[in-house]
């Protein structure tokens, strides 16, 4: 999945803007106040984030961005079918704030909530600012990215663990069930069999009370029907006398005047069809006639048929209530009298699936600490090369004690979910004499940044989303953003990478580079996105060194894109696909 456009309408400095992005590593650079971050911005407030009516440009109506992705992934495709709206291999989330009212929000056009968006937006991109991101700060989405570097065959043990657990709880809450119908009140059971008693032997049909009273009625009227159908036989065909006769009649002694009256010859052949018809109809209601039978018997049944009915709508409400009642009550005694109602049995069963849930946990748990000991390996070699040459990432795996959890082996019962046993914690050691604390405590936002970065560089997740990046080299010198610069290019071969950067030695090896500039104009600042290339990139690179574009500056520009175009200059890292 990739971004492939932003458009911009109205917003702060931005009257128009239409920002192209390519496959791979993609920067955003220009002047301080230029727009970049406003650009950013405008993607968050299409991906659902938060955006003020403050923000709308002076003298316009209401801000607008959208972003094209193309390629979504399964993931997103499956809840837009959720949704309702029409497959497609683009997905465009757009966002409309007017300077008064509410704002709205668009899927592929159609209207959603700003939750919907941001639900969808969390699964587009994946943006960074400040060294820190939401997703990597959730303990739920560290187990993901250790899972995702121990590969295919933690990936089949999670799925097996899942199933496993799904089993097991399944027979937990038929043992709950069973053990409820068998502390069932003495008096509850003998309402229940006296009503499956009352009511199995009636043999009840939804609906059936209605078809008796039809029944019944046409039953009490047969004669009066019959006569009706005689009387109809004989008006339309009976005999000489009747319609279709005297009809018959009056055609053949008009017949030879039809070739001198047209209008004549239209009526005629009219008449004649309402022969045929009054025919018919002589034949079929003669034929009701001999059909309708005047059953006594038949009769007597359903007025008994119907009075047991009458007395059970009585007593419940309606035949459909009553068939609601017989087979809660047919299941009660059926749990406690039959087979299912053997709490033994399936207290056993319960048990065998509890054992096969904790030894699929513990396959999947030993499958995580091997590979969590090779990730602590791969992301401290991706932070020194980052310039941290004494951090240290650790990851931690826990497990919380619960009695009615799942025995791995060692006697201890632990709590597992679909995911597993484990709890996972991301820790990280920037300096030689700091502990490995959790990343939400310790670590500041550019030691988060450049550990974002390094665990980007070593594990490939599935239908991972665009990551973007704002301000990503704060606080960074020369020899560090080069190789920021390198780690970026190299991720952005398996991932989309959006960076925002002063750094010349970043912005060199980005595949796609666009430049903001800002300009005064007579109805405010303006900001312009401009994709650069050739001689135009030399020089921004050259003015991102220095600020002027001297000829020294220049010709160290060019060799930074030389640098850049060549490949990656600083240590690689071990990358799982």
């Amino acid at each position: 999945m990739a971004l492939r456009e932003l458009r911009v309408s109205n917003l702060a400095v931005i009257e128009e803007a239409r920002l192209p992005f390519d496959d791979g590593f993609s920067v955003l650079t220009g002047e301080t106040g230029s727009g970049k971050s406003m650009c950013v911005n405008a993607l968050r407030a299409a991906l659902g984030g938060r955006l003020e009516p403050d923000a709308v440009r002076a003298g316009a109506t209401a801000a607008r961005v959208a972003a094209v992705f193309d390629n979504p992934s399964a993931r997103l495709r499956a809840r837009r079918a959720e949704l309702g709206i029409p497959d497609d291999d683009l997905i465009t989330l757009s966002r409309e704030v007017p300077v008064s009212g509410r704002a709205t929000c668009r899927v592929d056009g159609a209207l959603v909530s700003q939750a919907v968006l941001r639900e969808l937006g969390d699964l587009c991109v994946d943006v960074t600012a400040q060294g820190t991101s939401h997703r990597m700060l959730r303990r739920n989405w560290q187990r993901d990215v250790l899972d995702a570097f121990a590969g295919h065959g933690c990936a089949t043990a999670r799925v097996n663990t899942a199933d496993a657990v799904r089993a097991w709880r399944a027979a937990t809450d038929a043992v709950i069930a069973a053990r409820r119908a068998a502390s069932t009140g003495a008096a509850e059971l003998q309402r229940a069999r006296d009503l499956v008693d009352d009511l199995a032997p009636i043999r009840i049909r939804p609906g059936e009370d209605a078809e008796l009273h039809a029944e019944r009625l046409r039953l009490r009227h047969a004669a009066r029907i019959a006569v009706c159908s005689l009387a109809l036989a004989d008006a339309s065909g009976g005999d000489e006398h009747s319609g279709a006769d005297q009809l018959a009649a009056a055609i053949g002694a008009g017949a030879d005047l039809a070739a001198v009256d047209p209008a004549l010859a239209r009526l005629l052949e009219d008449a004649d069809v309402l022969v045929d018809r009054l025919r018919e109809l002589a034949l079929d209601a003669r034929r009701h006639a001999e059909e309708i039978s005047i059953d006594e018997a038949r009769l007597t049944e359903i007025e008994e048929r119907l009075d047991t009915l009458t007395r059970v709508v009585r007593r419940h409400g309606s035949l459909e209530a009553a068939l609601v009642e017989l087979e809660r009550a047919s299941s009660l005694v059926a749990t406690i009298d039959g087979e299912s109602g053997a709490v033994g049995s399936l207290e056993a069963a319960a048990d065998a699936r509890r054992s096969e849930a904790g030894r699929a946990g513990a396959t999947l748990s030993a499958l995580r600490a091997s590979a969590s000991r090779r990730l602590e390996r791969a992301v401290t070699v991706e932070l020194r090369a980052l310039e941290l040459p004494h951090a240290r990432f650790r990851v931690i795996l826990t497990r919380a004690l619960d009695v009615d959890g799942v025995d791995t082996g060692d006697g201890t019962p632990v709590r597992c979910g679909p995911s597993g046993i484990d709890e996972v914690d991301f820790r990280l050691a920037p300096n030689r004499d700091s502990v490995p604390m959790p990343l939400d405590e310790g670590p500041s936002g550019g030691e988060l940044g450049r550990l974002a970065l390094a665990l980007s560089a070593v594990v490939s997740e599935d239908d991972a989303p665009v990551l973007v990046l704002d301000e990503v080299d704060t606080g960074i010198g020369g020899e560090t953003a080069a190789r920021v610069g390198d780690v970026l290019a190299r991720i952005g071969r398996g991932r989309q990478v959006i960076a925002i950067t002063h750094r010349p030695e970043i912005a060199a090896r980005a595949v796609t580079h666009l430049n903001i500039t800002k300009a005064d104009r007579p109805g405010g600042p303006q900001a312009t996105a401009t994709v650069v290339t050739g001689d135009e990139r030399v020089s921004e690179i050259a003015r991102l060194m220095s600020g002027r574009t001297t000829e020294a500056a220049l010709i160290r520009a060019t060799e930074l894109l030389e640098e850049g175009a060549s490949g990656d200059r600083g240590t690689p890292g071990v990358r799982t696909m």
